[in-house]
């Protein structure tokens, strides 16, 4: 009997000495509040640059895919219908003909649905006074957009450029409209309907501009002291640093 006794109490000791183990080992609310105290501020020191980063790389990311599928649409457009300087599309418009804001609108649509559209991923698209936009598969809106100049008498509008305008936020505005973000949501390419040469570009990459002036024009340079929707040269800028953000883009 007395050894049965002596078992229960070494049993019993050696599970208080467990639990008094264990008290030890654990922590108390108070450390518990203190360490997720500690986390929650880390994380709200941290997850903001995160964000940040993973914005960065989707612009950039979409931008650079974006500009590749439109240029292959236009070299498959070119080889089946010959170069810009021969389309359709494009021609000097009587500003005295009753019918030219009409001619002018289907101007663009003509050269976003017959020259573009069928080597696009189209999901969506629709016109907006002379401008055409596509929205693309890959959830970015191409803006088409005329450009030229009248003759000295204001009497014919000759064409000399296409802008497309790359939105990654659905926005198919003007191109330098209020909302527009050519810094972090917006791209400005365009190619030339009276030369031969066609590439599509972004803003101004065909004058052989230094990544200098691209960072530094005082109307539609890439820097914080330019308004985000003239921030034209952003997406020059992107291009001529092989598609990264420096530490001096103007995020």
């Amino acid at each position: 009997m007395e050894k049965i006794l002596l078992c229960k109490f070494l049993d019993y000791a050696a599970y208080i000495e467990t639990c008094n183990k264990l008290r030890r080992c654990a922590f108390t609310l108070a450390e518990v509040l203190i360490t997720l105290g500690i986390i929650g501020v880390v994380a709200a020191l941290t997850m903001p640059t995160l964000i940040a980063k993973h914005q960065k790389q989707v612009f950039v990311n979409r931008v650079k895919q974006t500009y590749s599928i439109v240029s292959n649409a236009m070299i498959s457009a070119v080889a089946e219908y010959g170069e810009p300087n021969t389309w359709d599309a494009f021609g000097n418009f009587d500003t005295s003909d009753p019918n030219y804001n009409v001619n002018h609108q289907n101007n663009m649509k003509n050269v976003a649905t017959k020259y573009f559209k069928p080597y696009l991923k189209v999901i969506g698209e629709g016109q907006e006074g002379y401008q055409y936009y596509l929205v693309l598969s890959n959830g970015v809106t191409l803006t088409f957009y005329p450009d030229g100049g009248t003759t000295p008498d204001d009497s014919v509008f000759v064409q000399t450029r296409v802008y497309i305008i790359g939105s990654l936020n659905n926005n198919h505005s003007t191109f330098t409209g209020p909302s527009r973000d050519y810094s972090r949501r917006d791209f400005l390419m365009s190619f030339n309907v009276r030369s031969t040469d066609y590439r599509l570009k972004f803003f101004n990459t065909d004058e052989g501009k230094t990544r200098d002036e691209y960072k530094n024009d005082g109307q539609y340079g890439c820097n914080k002291d330019v308004p985000k929707n003239k921030r034209l040269y952003c997406g020059s800028m992107l291009f001529y640093d092989n598609w990264q953000l420096k530490d001096d883009y103007p995020w």
